[in-house]
């Protein structure tokens, strides 16, 4: 038997189960069979060239998928009861905290000459700002972390449609490749350390 009808057959084993689970059970749970196998294709399609045939090791690729589940969560999901009052405003001023304390360290470095006044100004910048987010960020979480935790203990989504999600996790792929190529582009020799960002 050759390699090639070795696979087909095995391909067309794989299309009878599948088949077989749309009758049996549900054509819901076969499309939803069918689809994992899909993006696990491709996925390990994308790894095998990077990691196979290449020999880079790459972080990046899960990275990225962990942004697309995150995004459906964010969008798909139904808001929890209770979550936004107990604790949801507080996560969100605690990240507006962290993200003015980063513009803050980065302002402080662009605009001060170099020296260790500079040097002093960022680290209190940074570890105050650090303190204050942690002060303001971690009761949000445990208030909404204390909701119904068995079932929830989220604040939850939008409850939009799924298919909304998709240029939502699209967007913040690109915005996550836009900052690792940007660091990337500062690197300039050491091929590797870009590779292995993604």
């Amino acid at each position: 038997m050759n390699e090639m009808v070795k696979n087909t057959g095995l391909f067309a084993i794989v299309a009878l189960l599948i088949v077989i689970t749309g009758v049996m059970q549900s054509w819901n749970t076969a499309l939803l069979i069918l689809n994992m196998g899909l993006i696990s294709a491709i996925m390990a399609l994308g790894v095998n060239l990077q990691w196979g045939f290449a020999g880079l090791f790459n972080v990046g690729i899960m990275g990225f998928v962990a942004l697309g589940g995150l995004a459906s969560v964010l969008i798909a999901m139904p808001p929890t009861d209770g979550a936004w009052a107990a604790g949801g405003y507080g996560i969100v001023l605690g990240l507006l905290m962290g993200a003015a304390t980063i513009v803050a360290a980065v302002l402080t470095y662009q605009r001060m000459p170099n020296g260790t006044a500079r040097t002093l100004a960022m680290l209190v910048i940074l570890i105050l700002g650090f303190f204050l987010y942690r002060a303001v960020y971690d009761p949000g979480v445990d208030a909404v972390e204390a909701i119904n935790p068995a079932s929830s203990g989220n604040i939850g989504g939008l409850g939009l449609p799924i298919l909304l999600s998709w240029p939502v996790g699209g967007l913040l792929a690109a915005g996550v490749a836009w900052v690792i190529g940007k660091t990337a582009l500062g690197l300039r020799s050491d091929y590797l350390a870009i590779a292995t960002l993604g």
